[in-house]
């Protein structure tokens, strides 16, 4: 099985956090960060950018890659994702076919409705931190986890 690479992005801005929750796809109906699958040849920056402008409908001027996350399904590699935070940004997000993007305020997170290592690793993304995290699920559920925060 081949390793599915793919990017989130995270805005965070006026205490508050975008989340979108998917409408289709892989994760359909939990809330998580703009983002998708990466094209053959196309880098974590051009994956995001495009990425951002399709789901939410607007266009990153500036991000900070903050790590990374892999997934492990079954004892096997599954996913590998690029993580960023959205410096700055031109638009508004708009509800798409693929998301419904809402602010969140960052101590109103819905952690019970997204994916299951967010709260291990998303605080430190909001904190600011670089990080580095592996996550291992069996028949769909966290089994076992490792987040390496650093600091800039």
């Amino acid at each position: 099985m081949a390793v599915t690479k793919a990017v989130l992005g995270y805005i965070i801005q006026d205490g508050k956090i975008l989340l979108i929750r998917k409408k289709k796809g892989h994760g359909r109906g939990k809330w998580n960060g703009p983002g998708g699958r990466m094209e053959p040849g196309e880098s974590p920056e051009d994956c995001l950018r495009r990425e951002l402008e399709e789901e939410i409908g607007i266009r990153v001027k500036s991000e900070r890659m903050i790590g990374n996350l892999t997934f492990y399904e079954e004892g096997k590699l599954d996913w590998l994702v690029y993580i960023f935070r959205i410096e700055a940004y031109e638009g508004q997000p708009n509800e798409s076919g693929e998301a419904l993007p809402r602010w969140f305020p960052l101590n109103e997170i819905p952690f019970d409705q997204m994916w299951e290592d967010d709260s291990y690793w998303l605080p430190l993304l909001i904190e600011g931190k670089s990080l580095n995290g592996r996550f291992w699920f069996e028949r769909g559920k966290l089994v076992r986890y490792s987040v390496n925060p650093s600091s800039d």
